[in-house]
C-alpha cells in the first residue's frame, strides 16, 4: 500500500468525480491535484484506523470500501460503503482533534486518491470557486446522513434494502452479507431472510 503520484486516468477520474458532486472548473480544481497521492488497495487492507493522523480526505476511483466501528459488544458495525467512483465522506465529519474517529477498510480491490484535508482548505481559502464546491460537498454529506438517520428510525427494513439497492447498485452482490445487514440495522439472517421474500415476490 505504497503511495504513488497520481496518473493523466487518476487525474481524469478525479476531476469528473468533483464535478459529479459540484459544478468546479478544471482550473481552478487542479492546484489540489497537486497535493493527492494514489493508493492500491487489496481486499481487507486497511486504509485508515481510529487515531490516525493527520485527516485526510479521499476519492474511492475503483472499487468498495466500507467505514466501521466497534459496538460494546466488539462486533463491527458498518457506518457507510464507498462504492467508486465516489468521494468519501469528508474528513471533518470523520475526525477529532486531528485524528480517525472512525477505521477503514477495502472490501474489494480497490483505487483510491488521498490527500490532507489542510490542502483542501487552503485552497478553498484561495479560490472562491473551490470555496463554493467544498461547502457543497459538505452540505450533501449533511443532507445524506440525515436521510439515513430518518430511514433508520422510520423505515421498515424491505424499504431501507430497496433504498441501497438504488442508491449503490451491484453492492449487495459484491460485499459480505454480515457488512450489508450491520449498515441496514438488521441482523444476518434478517437480511437473508428479507432478500429470499424479495426473490420469492419477483
Amino acid at each position: 500500500m505504497k503511495p504513488e503520484p497520481l496518473t493523466p486516468t487518476d487525474c481524469d477520474k478525479v476531476l469528473a468525480t468533483a464535478q459529479r458532486i459540484a459544478p468546479v472548473d478544471a482550473s481552478a480544481f487542479a492546484p489540489l491535484l497537486r497535493d493527492m497521492r494514489a493508493v492500491q488497495l487489496k481486499p481487507q487492507d486497511v486504509l485508515l484506523r481510529v487515531g490516525d493522523a493527520p485527516p485526510m480526505e479521499c476519492f474511492v476511483l475503483d472499487g468498495v470500501l466500507h467505514t466501521w466501528l466497534g459496538d460494546a459488544q466488539g462486533r463491527a458495525v458498518t457506518l457507510d460503503f464507498y462504492k467508486g467512483p465516489c468521494a468519501m465522506t469528508p474528513a471533518i465529519a470523520r475526525s477529532r482533534a486531528g485524528q480517525s474517529r472512525i477505521h477503514c477498510e477495502a472490501l474489494t480491490a480497490a483505487r483510491v486518491v488521498l490527500f490532507e484535508a489542510s490542502a483542501l482548505s487552503r485552497t478553498m481559502m484561495a479560490d472562491i470557486a473551490m470555496a463554493r464546491w467544498g461547502d457543497a460537498v459538505l452540505t450533501q454529506e449533511l443532507v445524506r446522513r440525515v436521510d439515513r438517520e430518518l430511514a433508520l428510525a422510520t423505515q421498515p427494513a424491505k424499504e431501507r434494502l430497496l433504498a441501497l439497492r438504488a442508491e449503490k447498485p451491484g453492492l449487495e452482490d459484491t460485499v459480505p452479507h454480515h457488512h450489508l445487514a450491520s449498515y441496514l440495522g438488521m441482523t444476518p439472517v434478517s437480511l437473508s431472510r428479507l432478500r429470499g421474500q424479495l426473490r420469492r415476490a419477483e
